[in-house]
This record gives structure tokens, C-alpha cells and sequence, in this order.
């Protein structure tokens, strides 16, 4: 007993002298944030604040030997800020409170790594987190696109070159879930999903989950990116515009009532219906072919643009309500002459568009609640119309259209220093249906028509803690399917050891369910990326999605070094043929059947004060097996990727930032079919390995009054490599006994060519 009081004691005193240790100081006039940087380094400890705050600081020292309590009392006695410690390591700074009002105790997530693959990218012991006006430049990518910078982590791929096609862990694009401020999005796409339909330059924070998520997140079975706007309100007019090979837009921050009411508004706006640029050219080829579209012009044109705005009310100190809107739209008009007496004319309108309403009440410092109310629709409208004279036509019409609204109640109790407490009801409705519609002058069938919707009710609670080297967070949700009378558990578990202070490991375990996805339309049209229908689960011919998920890795930092290994297993039933595309002449029928998906993702980085090197790798194994295909074997997903490899450098010299990256993968699976357009062996070969060499380069400068502008250039495939990127099948509609008996035929897509973009931007 003796040993162990005495070893107390020594480690005791062992932390009290290191927390006692003196470093040389000395500063005259210098920014707040400098200052912090040279503590987190000299004591080993880390400061959590918002910008907004720090920024504007100054700060001043005599030289001399200080030790960490020291500096942090000299930073209150000159600033407005308030130090609070989370732990031995972490601190927060947060506005100093009015006398008479309480301080509240914040339980931080803490940051594992600061600086994943470029500044304004951070990884928590939970997910990763994004800061789009923050993030430097990455390869091939102008004005930080969300969806795109994405597709830098490890594991997550977009095998078909478009922003929006992100296979994360063997999940398809429409098992993720994409939030705006609760807003959910069916389309976050421009140019057919060439780009994000998220303006980047917005000041918002992006959490992405690939694992391990918190159980108030369901509704998909793949990955949640989180998008949440800023609640700060601007003490001055803030604005930021810019424009690019595309399109331009401007995004501007005000205080209506100082300190209480604040606004924010973003546009963003195409100018391809007037100009046709080199950028748009060659995403306009890459996206059109095996298509009718073979030129744009002033006539023929495509055109988008997107639309955000945020109202931000603090009345008290413990209050806080924000209203946002989001409109997204993408219209589509093409003439061309098919034959000389005849006019063909093909319209598309994509609409995404909708609100929320956000409410945080802090009761006590200790305990909060969170009030959502949300509403998004998602409208699809396609026609096909040729014209041979004034009384004769044929028309071909597709209609999708989901509306999705709820309302959710979550409750926040910070237990103590090292624990919190979530839990919260949602309650939210989806109302989907889809037409198919075949008409001429004479007669007109329906193809496929379907309306159905539900309410879904669901409950959960998260614990989050730290024991010492050990955070637990454990979670349960539970989904209960009104309409369908069904109902799933869904239990979450991560755990984290901080084996040394080098060394993390991480263990998780998660179930989640999915009751609408989109599925491969059986009547198609010209436009290939389009040929999806959003549908609701019935429960009997589409079934609910559900899937597990294990995973484990470590992480390791040492000497500006980092090493993230990450192993998982995931499997799903609940899958349809159709979501994948497997269709067949003879085979109209809709297949039920299971999935594993089985990998690891590495990350190797090395850091540098000027410049940073990173290097990912991901294996991958996903199979399907459905009951009457492929004999009930197993075969290759059309998520199955087995090899995905990157590397890239930035340099900053300067006012001058660099970024190179090289990227490749192994050939995506295909089928291959007789001349009967019947399927011989599902998946079993394979496209080249596919690969392309991307860079970016920016140049930023400030002047006097503190405007400061950027301006840059990117180059998508630097080297112009060209090569089969997927083969798919389509149905067509030559004669009318192609409506009666179905017949498709393979198509073959290439890559996208070279394309460069510039831009220029300014911020004051």
C-alpha cells in the first residue's frame, strides 16, 4: 500500500513539475494566434477557438521564463477571452462572460490530427471535418469543392469522375446521407455531378462519417456528410466573390442588429447559356456521350445555379435560432434535327430545394436542447419530344419527384469534465413517386408509374466519455417504419486507446437501415447519369436496406510523421438487382439479395512547415449474390475497386501555393453479354486500370486595406489520358417492339481529357 501511495505521489508530482515548466517568452504587439502556436508547441497542449474570436487579438510580454499557467493568465488579463481547460492536454477559449451569467463547461471533440492532407482538414476521434474556406489548394481542384476534396481521403472513390459518385466503403452515391444546415439533399450536383452543388465559399464546417456514426444520424446505410453553415453573426459586412472557368458567385455576411441579428447569403450562378468555355467543352463531351447532344450554343443550353441564405437571431445569451433556405436547380434545353423533317427537342429540370429551422436553449450550463424542423423537395422532370410536322410527334416523358420533412428534439447533458450525455426524437416523412410515359398524337402508355410514402419515428441516445487513455461511445437508435409496420434496432459502439502519445487504436461497430435508394430505370433515356428513379421501400419488392459494419486501425504521430491504417468489414441485405443495373433482355424481373464489403484504407504523411506529402491506399473486396443470378455465387459489385492508389505533394513558397497529385485504381467489374443481349457471366472482367496526373497552383496577396485577393489555375488529367471508364447497359426505343419486347445494348464511356480551370477571387 505503501508503494502505491508513494508511486501516487510521484506521478503526481511528476505532472506538477511539468506543468510548472518555464519557457522564454517575448512579444510586442503580435497576433493572438502567433502566440498560441508557439505555447501548443513549447508545452505540448492545444488550444480549441473560434477565428472570429482570436483574430483580432494582440498581445504583448516582457522577456522572461514563463510556464503554461503564467501565459494563459496573461492572455485573459489582455484579451476578452476566457481560458477553460478540458484536460491535461486541451484548452478552450471561449468570450468572457458578462458578470452575473454562468460559464459552461464544454466537452470538446478532440482533434487527433490537426492538419489532414492540407490545412482546413481535421480528424477527430470520430469523423473528419472540413473547412472549405479554410482548405489550400488541392490537386485539380479549383474553390475547394466539397464533394470533390472528399474524394481525397482514403476510401472514398468516385470511379465515374463526377463529384457526386462517391462509393465510400462499398456503398453507392445513394447510400449516403447529405445534410445542409437539416436540409437533405437528392441531388448535390451540377453539370450531371461533374461539380458540388454546395457553393464552397460559404463559411460552414463539413463532417463526414464513414464509421462508428452517431446514432442520431440514420436514414442511409453509407456515408453522412454534414454540412452546417456558421451561427456567428458578423460584427462588419464581410463579402467574398469569385469567379471561375464556369460560373462566378458572391457570398456576403452583415449584422442586421449588432450582436443579435445577423444574415448570410450565398449565389452562384453558370454563365455556360452564354459562354461556352474550354472547361465546359470538355466536361460537355465527357458527360454527352453515346447521346444526341453534340454542340451547345446560345440556342442550345445548359445552365445552372444555387442559392443559400441564413438568418441568425440571439436574443439572450442562452438563446439562438437560425432559418435557412436552400434552393438548387439545374435546366437542360437541346434542338437538334434528326432527319430533314425531323426536329427532336429534349428539356430537363432538376430542382433541390428547401428549409430549416434551428433552435438551441441552454437551460443551465450543463443541460441543452436542440429543436429541427426541416422540409427539402427533390423534383426531376424529363422530356423527349420529336416533332415530324404539325400533327404528327412522338414524346417520351420521366417524372420523379420526393418531398421529405421532420421535425427532431435532442437534449444535451454535460455530465462532468470527461462526460456527456445526447439523446433526442425525430419523427420525419417521405413522400416519393415516379412516372414513365410513352405519347403521340394518338395514343399514350404508362411505363412505370409508383406512389408511395411513410412516417418514421425514431428514437436514440449517445454516451460519450474518457477513462483516463480510454473514450467510449457507445449509442443506440431505433427506426420505427409506420407505413410498412417494421421497425430496426441499430446499436454503436467506438472505442479509443491511447496506447502511447504516439499511438492511437480505434475499435467500432455500427448497424444502420435505409428505406428509399435509387434504382435503374426500365425505361431509359438518352441521358445515361439520369437513368435513376428515387424509390420507397415496400417492404416486399423493395425491401429495407440493412447493413453492419466492423471496423479497426491505429494511428500513429510522431516527428511531423502520420500513419493511419484502418481495417473493415461491412455487409448489407435488402439489395435489389436494380440498384445495381444488372438487367437483361429476358430479364425484367426485380432480384433480391445480400452484400459483404471487406478493405483497408492507409494513409502515410509527412509534414513540413513549407510543404507536405501524403500518400493513400485503399483495398477493396465488395460482392453481391442474389438467389436466381450467377447460380447463388457470390460476384463482384460494380462498387468492387480492388486497388486505389494516390500520392501528392504541396509546396508553399511565398504567396505561392503548389499541389501535384497522381491518381489510379484498378478497372471497375462488367458483364458480358451475347447477341441476345442475354448477361453470360455477371462481373467477370474487367476495365483498364485507370489513371490520370492532376495540379493546382494559387497565388494570394493582400492590400493595404486589407482586401485580400486569389487568384489560381488547375489542370484535371495533365497528361490527356483517355481510356474506358465504364460499360453500361441501355434500353432502347428504335420501334415500337422495343416497348413490347425489351432490348439493350452496351455502351462504352471514356474519361474525362484534359481540362484546365482558373479563377480569381476577393474577400473584403
Amino acid at each position: 500500500m505503501k508503494k502505491l501511495m508513494l508511486l501516487a505521489f510521484f506521478l503526481c508530482w511528476l505532472q506538477f513539475s511539468w506543468s510548472q515548466k518555464k519557457k522564454s517568452f517575448f512579444y510586442a504587439d503580435a497576433k493572438l494566434t502567433k502566440v498560441l502556436s508557439d505555447v501548443e508547441e513549447a508545452f505540448d497542449v492545444k488550444y480549441s477557438y473560434v477565428d472570429s474570436l482570436v483574430i483580432p487579438q494582440r498581445f504583448s510580454l516582457p522577456k522572461k521564463l514563463y510556464d503554461l499557467d503564467e501565459i494563459n493568465n496573461e492572455i485573459e488579463k489582455q484579451s476578452t477571452l476566457k481560458i477553460i481547460r478540458i484536460n491535461q492536454r486541451f484548452y478552450s477559449l471561449n468570450k468572457t462572460e458578462a458578470k452575473g451569467t454562468e460559464s459552461n463547461i464544454t466537452l470538446l471533440k478532440e482533434v487527433i490530427v490537426e492538419e489532414f492532407l492540407a490545412k482546413g482538414i481535421q480528424k477527430t476521434n470520430q469523423h473528419y471535418s472540413i473547412f472549405p474556406q479554410k482548405v489550400q489548394t488541392l490537386p485539380g481542384i479549383t474553390d475547394a469543392d466539397i464533394l470533390q476534396s472528399l474524394q481525397q481521403l482514403p476510401g472514398v472513390k468516385s470511379p465515374n469522375e463526377t463529384a457526386t459518385g462517391l462509393y465510400i466503403r462499398g456503398g453507392t452515391s445513394d447510400q449516403n446521407l447529405i445534410l445542409m444546415d437539416g436540409i437533405r439533399l437528392y441531388h448535390p450536383g451540377h453539370l450531371f455531378g461533374m461539380i458540388s452543388s454546395i457553393n464552397p465559399n460559404v463559411e460552414q464546417t463539413v463532417d463526414y462519417y464513414n464509421k462508428a456514426v452517431n446514432p442520431r444520424f440514420g436514414e442511409r446505410v453509407s456515408g453522412i456528410i454534414d454540412i452546417k453553415s456558421t451561427d456567428k453573426i458578423s460584427d462588419k459586412l464581410k463579402i467574398n466573390a469569385g469567379i471561375n472557368a464556369l460560373n462566378a458567385d458572391i457570398y456576403l455576411k452583415a449584422s442586421l442588429i449588432k450582436d443579435k441579428l445577423g444574415l448570410q447569403f450565398s449565389a452562384r450562378k453558370s454563365y455556360t447559356e452564354w459562354l461556352q468555355s474550354p472547361t465546359f467543352n470538355q466536361l460537355e463531351r465527357k458527360v454527352f456521350q453515346n447521346t444526341d447532344f453534340k454542340e451547345f450554343d446560345n440556342d442550345n443550353q445548359f445552365q445552372f445555379y444555387d442559392y443559400s441564405a441564413k438568418l441568425n437571431f440571439k436574443p439572450n445569451p442562452k438563446t439562438e435560432i437560425s432559418l435557412s433556405a436552400l434552393v438548387i436547380k439545374n435546366d437542360l434545353d437541346y434542338k437538334s434535327v434528326i432527319k430533314t423533317d425531323s426536329i427532336s427537342n429534349q428539356r430537363m429540370k432538376v430542382e433541390n430545394y428547401g428549409f430549416s429551422l434551428n433552435w438551441t436553449q441552454k437551460y443551465t450550463p450543463k443541460f441543452k436542447q436542440q429543436t429541427l424542423v426541416y422540409y427539402s423537395l427533390y423534383s426531376f422532370d424529363y422530356l423527349k419530344k420529336q416533332d415530324y410536322d404539325s400533327n404528327k410527334f412522338e414524346a417520351f416523358k420521366k417524372l420523379n419527384r420526393v418531398v421529405d420533412s421532420g421535425a427532431e428534439l435532442r437534449f444535451g447533458y454535460q455530465m462532468n469534465e470527461q462526460s456527456n450525455l445526447d439523446f433526442g426524437y425525430q419523427v420525419f416523412g417521405n413522400d416519393i413517386s415516379h412516372l414513365f410515359n410513352s405519347y403521340n398524337q394518338d395514343v399514350g402508355i404508362d411505363l412505370g408509374l409508383r406512389h408511395l410514402y411513410n412516417v418514421t419515428h425514431a428514437g436514440y441516445v449517445h454516451y460519450q466519455s474518457d477513462f483516463g487513455s480510454w473514450n467510449i461511445q457507445p449509442g443506440l437508435r431505433y427506426n420505427f417504419y409506420s407505413q410498412i409496420k417494421a421497425s430496426s434496432f441499430e446499436p454503436r459502439l467506438m472505442l479509443q486507446k491511447k496506447l502511447t502519445e504516439s499511438l492511437i487504436w480505434q475499435v467500432s461497430y455500427e448497424r444502420r437501415s435505409q428505406i428509399l435508394s435509387q434504382v435503374r430505370e426500365n425505361a431509359a433515356n438518352d441521358l445515361s447519369l439520369e437513368n435513376y428513379v428515387w424509390v420507397l421501400s415496400d417492404n416486399g419488392e423493395y425491401p429495407i436496406q440493412k447493413a453492419n459494419q466492423f471496423a479497426s486501425g491505429i494511428i500513429f504521430k510522431k516527428n511531423n510523421w502520420l500513419l493511419d491504417v484502418d481495417t473493415y468489414y461491412k455487409n448489407i441485405t435488402g439489395i435489389t438487382s436494380y440498384t445495381l443495373g444488372f438487367l437483361g433482355q429476358n430479364d425484367n424481373d426485380i432480384h433480391h439479395g445480400k452484400g459483404f464489403t471487406k478493405g483497408v484504407d492507409v494513409l502515410l504523411q509527412k509534414s513540413h512547415n513549407s510543404w507536405r506529402a501524403w500518400m493513400t491506399y485503399t483495398y477493396q473486396d465488395s460482392q453481391n449474390k442474389f438467389e436466381s443470378l450467377n447460380d447463388g455465387n457470390y460476384f463482384s459489385s460494380n462498387a468492387d475497386i480492388k486497388h486505389n492508389f494516390t500520392i501528392a505533394f504541396n509546396k508553399k513558397w511565398k504567396n505561392f501555393l503548389f499541389t501535384t497529385g497522381w491518381f489510379w485504381h484498378s478497372g471497375k467489374p462488367f458483364s458480358t453479354v451475347n447477341d441476345s443481349g442475354e448477361i453470360t457471366a455477371y462481373n467477370s472482367e474487367r476495365l483498364p486500370d485507370y489513371h490520370r496526373l492532376d495540379f493546382s497552383a494559387s497565388y494570394q496577396f493582400q492590400n493595404q486595406k486589407g482586401t485580400i485577393f486569389k487568384v489560381g489555375v488547375s489542370v484535371y488529367n495533365l497528361y490527356n489520358h483517355s481510356d474506358l471508364i465504364s460499360k453500361e447497359f441501355e434500353r432502347k426505343y428504335a420501334s415500337l417492339q422495343d416497348f413490347i419486347t425489351p432490348r439493350y445494348e452496351m455502351q462504352n464511356y471514356y474519361t474525362l481529357g484534359i481540362m484546365p480551370n482558373v479563377f480569381f477571387r476577393v474577400n473584403f
